[in-house]
């Protein structure tokens, strides 16, 4: 059977006319409810009277309306503005020097690991490690003495190589010192600016 429903149209007898017809189906689309402002919808609400009901239009946004933005924006963390940063230079070396020095912006030619020293061990190690620095004419180098975090009072080797940078017997011989980037150590690490010559002071 090529048409199964003109069969069952006949038992219910439909006419085929009826099913043919425009008449049974609307001539256009049925028209969409208009949108209103809801805040005009609000101002022409009334509150009921007969029951005991307290309303309030809320004035904050719909949280499926807030935008977020992702991934979230850097934040910048300027090092030289903690508690942790220290830094200084020989007289007569300007803060240009200096800038460029925390910035990361001379390539550093040796580095000295300090950690797990002990103060006499720290001190011996250091003074080698200038004397073959200066010796080599090697402009900047890098000194890993960690943030001193698990001492009780204050960092013990980051304090030393402070005093050591500006009064030990090599203090001629440094230009300039700044705490390294986080990519070199952080506060953990200190630039050391070399000169090759004894500095007049």
């Amino acid at each position: 059977m090529q048409k199964p429903f003109l069969k069952l149209r006949e038992y219910l007898g439909v006419p085929l006319d009826f099913i043919k017809s425009k008449k049974n189906y609307p001539l256009e689309k049925p028209l969409k409810c208009e949108e209103k402002d809801w805040s005009e919808i609000i101002y022409n609400s009334k509150p009921l009277k007969e029951k005991n009901l307290y309303w309030k239009f809320s004035p904050k946004e719909a949280f499926w309306e807030f935008k977020k933005e992702w991934p979230p924006e850097k934040i910048e963390i300027k090092i030289w503005l903690t508690s942790e940063y220290i830094e200084g230079r020989a007289p007569g070396v300007s803060r240009k020097v200096i800038k460029a020095l925390r910035e990361g912006k001379f390539a550093i030619k040796k580095t000295l690991n300090l950690r797990g020293m002990c103060v006499e061990e720290a001190k011996n190690a250091f003074e080698e490690f200038m004397k073959e620095a200066i010796l080599n004419g090697d402009r900047c180098i890098l000194i890993i003495h960690g943030r001193g975090l698990s001492s009780k009072k204050e960092p013990v080797l980051k304090n030393k190589v402070k005093e050591w940078l500006e009064r030990g017997p090599f203090r001629k011989y440094i230009l300039a010192y700044s705490s390294a980037r986080l990519c070199d150590g952080g506060l953990g690490a200190t630039y050391v600016l070399l000169s090759s010559k004894p500095l007049k002071r």
